[in-house]
């Protein structure tokens, strides 16, 4: 029942029943008798927050009495169930409230003392004030204890869900202190043990919550100052150290450092250290996660963005080249400097007016370009010149491509140059993605032109991948197979090619059409030959997991959603039988029995056809009893039943290789690729020492060997499948090489080994994974006095030597952000970010510590392949052909981290500073800061480094989010007028099968995890969340139900205010009204402002600084870990 009708039936029973007001506030909070225990009281019913308001609404149930309820069976108030009585402890039995519910009615408490509906009754003021005290108590002190237990890595997740509880009982606090009601009862009635123990609270609260809630504290010093609301023994401590009165209260300087440090400082090493981040293995080149980042950098300074940005691109190939990278790395940073980076600065461009334009901005850049490591067309004749790196001047082809992008006129090149041009604008001029595609619909032959065009370094580049992307997934909602077969395979032979794509598309936007048309793969009625399905199956397959080994990706990065799909089941790592033993287990037994005798009748025609000589070999009949996917699965367990077989001499060896050398034919070559996994972890887990035969018999290692000579060095293979095949060796050639090397070293007597790893010598390509090479991780742990960590320090310094100075060493400091990963997965990120933090401390005693803390901040923000959400596209309904032809939206999912992040890692490194400083205040750390203490001047500097770099870090988080968060408002207001304007925006128009398509907005926020906006939901996969994108049938219906947004952006000129109205008129929430805004200022930026929030009447000021200076991990890697380092 909605509210008004529960006030009534409330009503009614009161008159018949005399209940007092805790235990009808006990009715509605405690759980369900079904879900009495802590683990299953999480689920919060939206009705009893509401009625809860209702009954306090009409005096059935006082505030004080819901508070204490909910302290007493929170988390927070765990160690006063030992005050309880007997009988009350034995009533609560297992009650233990979830976070969710204790913030929903603590924002309807706050939206009854904001309305002013609260306090009626005499003395109401003082007991509630009372009540928030020991709340604002409890939270700190529970989350002291929780603080230290963080530091074994115990509570780490029950402090981050209380982070949002601290915020409610905030808002409750500020709704409380600026009713007009509690503060005439403080001015006349001056209670003294209400005001010390509101005084003691607020004196702990404040500084607790200042750097993650500065708005809400702000509200609370306003508060606290204005009726001298202070602890006498944290006023004693502080006149102690440093002689300040109440109105100056500073816990040990936290309260100093929660102002403005300073303009902040941007060295030249911070953008170089992201871009090494994002291209370090797989390219993780997100458009928007680029662009929010440089405009919370450089404070909507876009002239100064884009410069930085032309820069830090020339210096991350720079240094490639001076570390002698791999050719394909050069290749691949060379590409995006050319093809990607002017798309981004013609974003940028946008934005920029005279005097200001990206001409300018692109001289200004290429005057600190290194001349060394980029010289003039001229100068590469010179034979002193012995760098050589690049046959072509690089600055060149950038500026054409800027040029070919509208930036630049051509007659801007030679002047930029300083020298007369030696190329010419592409003859095509600038390519469009529809243009190509329409070519390649006249003209079949010009794909493959356009493949080869993927190579290129003309700036044409991004539109070639938008067409190619787009062809193959229109070939496969069509079905063309025969043309798919040659673009797949074309690619996979080109990991160059590859790692371009993903500059300009993620590996589901390539790749998830082609694994759902693998995972529905049938043959048709009238199909007459089975051997082309199978080659063109295999061929198409080779693409995906071309992807998946040159990347090591898994089902969800390919888009792949479902378990039990076809990619999914082929990339789970699995024993051989699983599919007899662990596959079904959900299944019922009949359905377990069925599947499995078919499989075994499948396994057994492919027994047959390959090694008995009566059969006829690999039949039509066999393969269409078979289809390629079911094929596919069982290769490994057809691997392991032929191998036992020869070990116990079922088979003989001979029989076994000549059987084996059906898989070296087109159509089963792919095959290889599953086969050779099995073998590969077969040798590492298969023992050197054998119990002794009498008669020789073949060991399984030796068996093993023989399977690879024939699979490896075939004695015969024709042209067409030469190709294939090599590409297969070049997907497992570097684990193979691995496990025989192992083998070797096992056993330094066999002489089978050396010829395979011969063969083996051209096929072994490198692999784009963030890994090192373990020769790059010797260096790094034979570092002297120190090894990893030591190294980590070296490289620290060495780049804020180089920014100190970038004018003059215009060659960048050697760094790869491999170093930074690896010293998280071996040392943890706990003592990553201690060392750092101990680097920061030591400069920050120079002056060059403004760099550092910008370096520091860089490292700990730099993102990763975790924090750009991949997109799926969703088919809503399909058409009656089954090709996918209904309508389609997106579907984001968010990857969980494997392990603490340097940001979460810096959380715990501040709350255990603010544990400290709360000692102090309480007296508890009597040698903390004091001036009799050796230690004493060091812990303040360090706590100033921690607190200075976190603010930092947490500072430029939520100026992202917030940049996220307005630019997705704006796309959904302009796409709601949109459809008003075309007469299409109805609700039934949104729930009747309408053409709505979801909005393709890009909602990346690096390390923001679950906190953005959005319907979070989890998935089947355990380490998903899925963000639902916004779509233009939820404007429509938030349009509907009254809500209104308008925004005025106005980034780096003056103030952007941002502003909301939402009217939610539905179901049981009828009269509930919100309104939002935000007022942020952020330093070069003027201020973002945020108005006022209002629930229901509610009003909420609101100002938000941004832009200021603000688990020990290892991992044993097993043999296929062991395969990515080296």
């Amino acid at each position: 029942m909605n509210a008004s009708r529960f006030h009534d039936v409330v009503d009614l029973l009161l008159a018949q029943t005399n209940v007092s007001g805790m235990e009808l506030a006990r009715i509605f909070l405690r759980p369900h008798s079904s879900s009495l225990s802590a683990s299953s009281s999480s689920f919060v019913d939206p009705l009893r927050p509401i009625y809860v308001e209702t009954l306090v609404r009409m005096g059935a149930v006082l505030v004080t009495e819901v508070l204490d309820l909910l302290l007493q069976s929170s988390r927070l108030g765990k160690e006063r169930v030992r005050e309880l009585s007997k009988k009350d402890q034995e009533r609560n039995g297992q009650w233990l409230a979830s976070n969710e519910l204790i913030e929903m009615v603590l924002h309807g408490l706050a939206r009854l003392f904001v309305t002013e509906q609260r306090p009626k009754l005499p003395g109401e003021e003082c007991s509630v004030l009372k009540m928030l005290s020991a709340w604002m108590m409890a939270v700190v002190t529970a989350s002291s204890t929780d603080i230290m237990q963080d530091a074994t890595g115990e509570a780490y997740h029950a402090l981050m869900d209380a982070r949002a509880l601290t915020e409610a009982v905030g808002i409750l606090m500020c709704a409380v202190a600026e009713n007009p009601g509690v503060v005439e009862a403080l001015v006349k009635l001056r209670p003294k043990d209400t005001m010390e123990k509101l005084g003691q609270a607020l004196s702990r609260f404040i500084p607790y919550i200042s750097p993650t809630l500065p708005t809400i504290a702000n509200r609370l010093e306003t508060f606290q100052q204005a009726h001298s609301l202070y602890d006498a023994k944290v006023m004693d401590a502080e006149k102690m150290l440093n002689g300040v009165g109440a109105g100056q209260l500073n816990l040990g300087g936290m309260a100093g450092l929660t102002g403005v440090d300073g303009p902040v400082v941007h060295s030249r090493a911070g953008l170089y250290i992201f871009l090494h981040a994002l291209l370090v293995g797989r390219p993780t080149v997100d458009d928007s996660l680029i662009l929010n980042h440089l405009i919370v950098r450089y404070k909507g300074e876009v002239h100064t963005a884009t410069s930085e940005l032309i820069v830090a691109a020339f210096d991350v190939l720079s240094n490639a080249t001076f570390r002698n990278e791999p050719r394909q790395t050069l290749f691949l940073l060379r590409s995006f400097l050319i093809n990607k980076v002017p798309l981004l600065l013609t974003t940028l461009a946008m934005s920029m007016f005279p005097p200001l334009t990206p001409e300018y901005c692109i001289g200004q850049a290429l005057e600190h370009v290194d001349s060394q490591a980029f010289p003039s067309f001229s100068s590469m004749f010179d034979v002193s010149n012995d760098t050589g790196m690049f046959s072509s001047d690089v600055r060149q082809e950038f500026l054409f491509a800027c040029c070919l992008h509208g930036l630049i006129p051509e007659t801007s090149i030679e002047p930029l140059l300083g020298e007369m041009p030696m190329q010419e604008l592409p003859p095509g001029g600038r390519y469009t993605k529809q243009a190509l595609m329409e070519q390649c619909a006249r003209d079949p032959v010009r794909i493959e032109r356009l493949l080869g065009e993927l190579e290129g370094t003309d700036g044409n580049v991004g539109a070639v991948v938008e067409a190619t992307v787009e062809i193959i997934r229109n070939m496969c909602l069509s079905k063309e197979t025969i043309s798919l077969k040659s673009i797949c395979v074309t690619l996979a032979k080109r990991p160059s090619s590859l790692d371009v794509m993903l500059c300009f598309a993620t590996p589901a936007a390539i790749l998830q059409p082609i694994c759902e048309l693998l995972d529905g793969w049938r043959y048709e009625e009238d199909q007459g030959e089975y051997q082309p399905v199978y080659e063109e199956f295999g061929c198409i397959l080779l693409l995906v997991l071309a992807f998946v080994h040159r990347y090591d990706l898994d089902a969800v990065d390919l888009g792949v959603l479902n378990r039990e799909s076809f990619i999914a089941q082929l990339l789970r790592p699995a024993d051989a039988q699983q599919w007899m033993e662990e596959s079904f287990s959900e299944l019922e037994i009949t359905e377990k029995e069925k599947k499995k005798e078919e499989k075994s009748r499948q396994l057994g025609g492919w027994i047959r056809g390959l090694f008995d000589a009566e059969n006829d070999g690999i039949s039509d009949e066999l393969m269409s009893s078979c289809r390629p996917q079911d094929f596919y699965l069982l290769v490994p367990t057809l691997f392991k039943q032929s191998l036992l077989a020869c070990q116990l001499e079922v088979m003989t060896l001979e029989t076994l290789k000549g059987g084996l050398e059906y898989m070296l034919e087109t159509f089963l070559l792919p095959s290889l690729i599953r086969a050779m996994s099995f073998l590969i972890n077969h040798i590492w887990e298969s023992p050197i020492s054998s119990p002794p035969t009498f008669d020789n018999t073949p060991t399984s290692i030796d068996i093993t060997m023989q399977i690879l000579q024939v699979l490896i060095k075939p004695r015969s293979i024709s042209g067409e499948a030469e190709s294939i095949h090599s590409l297969v060796l070049s997907m497992i050639g570097k684990p193979l090489e691995l496990s025989l090397r192992d083998l070797r070293r096992r056993d330094p007597n066999r002489g089978d080994i050396d010829p395979l790893l011969q063969v083996l010598q051209p096929h072994l390509t490198t692999r784009r994974t963030p890994v090192s090479h373990h020769s790059e991780l010797e260096q790094w742990t034979s570092t002297p006095r120190g090894g990893l960590q030591t190294s980590l320090r070296n490289t620290f310094q060495s780049l804020v030597v180089w920014s100190t100075t970038p004018d003059i060493s215009m060659t960048p400091a050697s760094y790869t952000h491999r170093q930074i990963l690896v010293a998280g997965q071996i040392l943890g990120n706990r003592i990553v970010v201690k060392t750092l933090i101990e680097e920061l401390v030591a400069q920050m005693q120079n002056e060059s510590g403004e760099l550092a803390l910008d370096i520091a901040a860089a490292l700990v923000c730099a993102p990763g392949v975790e924090d750009v959400p991949i997109v799926v596209i969703a088919t809503t309904a399909n058409d009656d052909t089954g090709n996918g032809g209904g309508r389609e939206g997106q579907k984001r999912i968010q990857k969980s981290k494997a392990r603490m992040s340097l940001r979460e890692a810096l959380r715990l490194e501040h709350e255990e500073v603010m544990v400290m400083r709360m000692g102090l205040a309480s007296g508890l750390g009597k040698n903390i800061g004091n001036g009799n203490s050796g230690t004493g001047g060091n812990d303040e500097v360090r706590a100033e480094g921690v607190e200075r770099l976190y603010r930092r870090v947490e500072g430029h988080f939520e100026a992202v989010a917030a940049s996220v968060a307005a630019t997705a408002a704006a796309a959904a207001a302009a796409a709601s007028a949109a459809t008003v304007v075309a007469g299409d925006l109805t609700t039934g128009g949104a729930e009747g099968g309408g053409d709505v398509s979801m909005l393709p907005l890009d909602m990346t926020v690096p390390g923001a995890g679950g906190d953005m906006t959005g319907n979070l939901e989890g998935t089947e996969h355990g380490t998903t969340t899925t963000l639902e994108g916004l779509d233009v049938a939820a404007a429509a219906a938030a349009a509907a139900a009254g809500m209104n947004m308008n925004m005025d952006l106005n980034m780096g000129m003056g103030d952007m205010d941002m502003g909301m109205d939402l009217g939610l008129a539905s179901g049981g929430m009828s009269g509930l009204n919100m309104g939002m805004g935000m007022d942020m200022s952020m330093s070069g930026m003027g201020g973002m402002g945020m108005g006022g929030l209002g629930m229901g009447g509610m009003s909420m000021g609101m100002d938000l600084e941004l832009g200021v200076d603000g688990g020990l991990g290892l991992d044993i890697p097993g043999p296929e870990q062991h395969q990515h380092q080296q």
